[in-house]
């Protein structure tokens, strides 16, 4: 169910899921490498978009705002 919200939420706004994905593996890698700014901008960009980015131990996971 929840896929198919975030799919619907993408097509809505005009972007694609891989977007999205790649979006948060930049940020990953800028939070593994501790460039805390760079990954607050990234957390910031897709805040714009209308997406909150959520950290978690299972790692991190997106929503619509």
């Amino acid at each position: 169910y929840f896929t198919g919200q975030q799919k619907r939420f993408l097509a809505g706004k005009g972007l694609a899921e891989q977007e999205i994905l790649n979006l948060m593996a930049e940020r990953e890698a800028a939070r593994r490498s501790k460039d805390w700014k760079r990954a607050d901008e990234l957390r910031e960009k897709a805040a714009a978009q209308g997406i909150v980015l959520e950290d978690g131990p299972q790692g991190t996971t997106w929503r619509p705002a």
